[in-house]
């Protein structure tokens, strides 16, 4: 089953997620590892001009609602994973190479403030709603729910290693804080609150997540589900495969909008479709070899096989 066409919108948020080969906990009880993410999530985020609403480090995934308004989701993307996998690489001592990332990340469009508003709260409830810990006050890694609804500005930095080993071949005194950049993590509030002070809008979000605490914990408890635990969360070693992770496969369905409203789901569904036609029709003459035909908005043309001349 071939993967589908990826398409860039200035208007629709999107829901990624990108996971570990083999469902590995790479980014569990690894300050170094976490800090970097989050210094990459602030310097792309600045670079690309993206609205990153909540950033999820989930033991074998990271996940979060963001808006790309000048339609560049792939270069944000791009940089992102490939500097995350990096990361992992260099600050994991027993990593043993080869790719992190068990496939291209997913991406799903969020149309409506509605759902940006309830995947904030699916990403930063996960460790509740993976059975890790009852409360976040419990979670002992990075939750960005804080940060987020205080708008509190995190000072984080990124090295820029590249520059570092290029200027330390010819200059040995070379030291790696004149190639330490600095930068600011900070969400944007949610859209639909800007009327609201500070204060309101952090109160508002805190009794909102209580509420969906509250009834997170009551139907694991009715299934007789429980809860990891901080202790056991804080023994996880790096690089461990989880024990029960949700798991697809090529073939698993995977939805490309998401919504509770069904009528915005069918108007999202709609667009996609209509995209997704449009640009396997313009791929097909685009292969034949019609270089001229125009693919849609926020397409790009298919990979072509160039004959050399005789």
């Amino acid at each position: 089953m071939a993967c589908h066409p990826r398409i860039e919108s200035k208007t629709r948020a999107s829901f990624l997620t990108t996971r570990c080969r083999n469902y590995e906990m790479w980014f569990a009880n690894n300050v170094l590892v976490e800090n970097a993410i989050l210094g990459f999530a602030a310097k792309y985020s600045e670079r690309y001009g993206t609205k990153l609403y909540a950033l999820a480090l989930e033991g074998n995934h990271i996940q979060g609602p963001a808006h790309f308004p000048n339609g560049n989701r792939a270069d944000f993307m791009r940089d992102f994973n490939s500097n995350t996998a990096r990361a992992v690489a260099r600050y994991t001592g027993h990593y043993p190479g080869g790719r992190l990332f068990g496939r291209r990340y997913s991406n799903e469009f969020l149309s409506r403030n509605q759902d940006i508003e309830e995947y904030f709260f699916y990403t930063v409830l996960q460790p509740i709603q993976d059975g890790l810990v009852p409360k976040l006050s419990e979670y002992p890694f990075y939750n960005c729910f804080n940060d987020a609804v205080k708008g509190i500005g995190r000072k984080v930095t990124v090295i820029n290693w590249t520059g570092y080993y290029i200027k330390k071949r010819y200059n040995k005194s070379t030291t790696i804080k004149e190639f330490t950049e600095t930068y600011i993590l900070k969400y944007p509030r949610l859209p639909g609150y800007e009327h609201l002070t500070q204060k309101e809008y952090s109160n508002l979000m805190h009794q909102k997540l209580e509420e969906r605490r509250i009834e997170i914990v009551r139907q694991r408890l009715a299934e007789g589900k429980g809860f990891v635990g901080r202790e056991k969360l804080l023994q996880v070693v790096p690089g461990t495969p989880a024990k029960n992770p949700k798991k697809s496969t090529r073939e698993s369905h995977r939805p490309r909008v998401l919504s509770k409203c069904p009528v915005a789901r069918e108007e999202d569904k709609a667009w996609y479709f209509d995209k997704h036609f449009a640009y396997k029709f313009a791929s097909k003459l685009y292969r034949e070899g019609d270089l001229t035909v125009k693919f849609p908005d926020g397409m790009y043309p298919p990979y072509r096989q160039c004959e050399l001349p005789p």
